[in-house]
C-alpha cells in the first residue's frame, strides 16, 4: 500500500467530480445496516458478533464505509463520515490489484506474451539503459521482486519523492538495484506504474480507457477517475478511485474467479495465479505473502486474499466462507502514523469479529 498521506499536486484528475468533503460525524447507515438481516445465502452467521463488528465500526472516525457480502449478495452495509455505497474516493493501493487483473486480461488477449517477459522487449526505447534492470521482467514487477526503489513500507517518502519528480520513469531507471531480480521482496509502488506504462505501450490505448473497455463495463463500473501524471499516464500504484459497491464488485469477480455477469471477464487461471502466494513478505500483519498484487494470509485456519491501500482500505476475499468485505477510510492529511493505525484497526476488526463470525 502506498505510504502517500498528501494529494501531490502534480497528479492530475480525470472526469469524475472530485470526493465531497467528508465533515459529517458519527454514522450515517444505510437502511438496514445496523441490524440482523435474513440473507437466504445458507450457512450460520454470528449476528452478535457481526452487530459488535458493526458497532466499533461506528467509533472509527476515519472510516467511511464498511460492506459485507457473501455469494454476491449485501448482508450488511454502514457509510460513515459522509461516505455513500456510490461515494467514490481514493483507495490507493487498492489500484494495484486492479492493474494486476488488467495484466491477466492483456496476457489472455495476446497483448503480453509472457511474465517473463522483460523491460527491454516490453518497452522498447522507453526501457532503462543498465541492462541489468531492462532484464527485469513482468513477474519481477507483480511480485515487488524487481530490486528496484526502497522499502516503502518502512518509509512513505519514496513515495513522495517519486510523485514529484519531473520525469516518473526516468526516476525509476535511475534508482540503484538494492537486490537482484526475483530474490526479495521489495515494496516500492512505481514498479506498477511501470506495469501501467507496459499497458499503456502493448494495449495501444491509455491503461483507464482499456480497464474501461475490458474491466469496469463489464463489472457494471460507471468509468472511475483515475491519477495521471504530467505527460497523462496512469498512475498503476495508486489514484484510482472507487466506490464501495465497486470494491464489492471487484470482490465478487475474484471470489467467482473472473466470472461476472456470466462472463468469464479475466481467466480463472490468472485469478488463480494472481491470487497465490509467490513469495514471503514479512510485512504487514496478516499478510504473510504476495501475489501478482494481491495479497495472502490465513486466520484461524482459514485462506483468504485482499487488495490494501494507504489509510485503511481493503477489498478482502475469503472463498472458503464465500465472504468478500470491503473497507474505506479516510487518508488524506490524517498522518502516517493515524493512518498506520486506523488500517490496523480495520483489518483488526474483519479478522477477529466479520470473519468469525461466518
Amino acid at each position: 500500500m502506498t505510504g502517500i498521506d498528501r494529494s501531490v499536486r502534480r497528479w492530475t484528475r480525470g472526469p469524475r467530480q472530485s470526493l465531497r468533503l467528508l465533515i459529517v460525524a458519527g454514522c450515517a447507515v444505510a437502511c438496514g445496516a445496523c441490524g440482523s438481516t435474513p440473507t437466504g445465502n445458507g450457512g450460520t452467521v454470528n449476528a452478535a458478533l457481526l452487530d459488535s463488528a458493526f458497532a466499533l465500526a461506528q467509533q472509527q472516525p476515519n472510516l467511511t464505509s464498511l460492506v459485507v457480502a457473501r455469494d454476491g449478495a449485501i448482508e450488511r452495509q454502514a457509510y460513515f463520515a459522509g461516505g455513500g455505497p456510490d461515494t467514490p474516493q481514493d483507495v490507493r493501493s487498492v489500484t494495484k490489484s486492479v492493474v494486476s487483473l488488467l495484466t491477466g486480461i492483456a496476457l489472455e488477449r495476446g497483448y503480453l506474451r509472457s511474465l517473463d517477459q522483460n523491460l527491454g522487449e516490453l518497452l522498447g526505447p522507453l526501457a532503462p539503459s543498465d541492462p541489468a534492470k531492462a532484464a527485469i521482467t513482468l513477474r519481477h514487477l507483480l511480485t515487488m521482486t524487481s530490486g528496484l526503489g526502497g522499502d516503502e513500507l518502512a518509509d512513505p517518502s519514496l513515495y513522495n519523492q517519486w510523485a514529484a519528480a519531473p520525469d516518473q520513469l526516468a526516476y525509476v531507471w535511475d534508482l540503484p538495484l538494492i537486490a537482484s531480480p526475483g530474490t526479495q521482496f521489495n515494496y516500492y509502488s512505481p514498479t506498477y506504474y511501470v506495469l501501467s506504462r507496459i499497458l499503456t505501450r502493448t494495449a495501444g490505448q491509455t491503461t483507464s480507457d482499456f480497464a474501461r473497455e475490458a474491466l469496469f463495463i463489464p463489472l457494471g463500473i460507471a468509468p472511475p477517475q483515475w491519477e495521471t501524471d504530467d505527460q497523462g499516464f496512469v498512475n498503476g500504484g495508486a489514484g484510482l478511485r472507487l466506490t464501495p459497491m465497486d470494491m464489492v464488485a471487484l470482490g465478487n469477480l475474484v471470489l467467482t474467479s473472473g466470472r461476472a455477469g456470466g462472463n468469464q471477464v479475466v481467466s480463472a487461471s490468472w485469478v488463480q495465479a494472481a491470487t497465490g502466494r509467490k513469495i514471503a513478505t514479512n510485512a504487514l500483519s496478516f499478510a504473510s505473502g504476495y501475489g501478482y498484487g494481491w495479497w495472502t494470509g490465513q486466520s484461524a485456519g482459514t485462506d483468504y486474499v485482499f487488495a490494501t491501500g494507504y489509510g485503511g482500505q481493503f477489498i478482502v476475499v475469503v472463498p472458503q466462507k464465500r465472504l468478500v468485505v470491503t473497507a474505506a477510510m479516510r487518508w488524506s492529511g490524517v498522518g502516517t502514523a493515524t493512518a498506520s493505525a486506523q488500517w490496523q484497526a480495520i483489518m483488526d476488526l474483519i479478522m477477529r469479529r466479520i470473519m468469525p463470525a461466518y
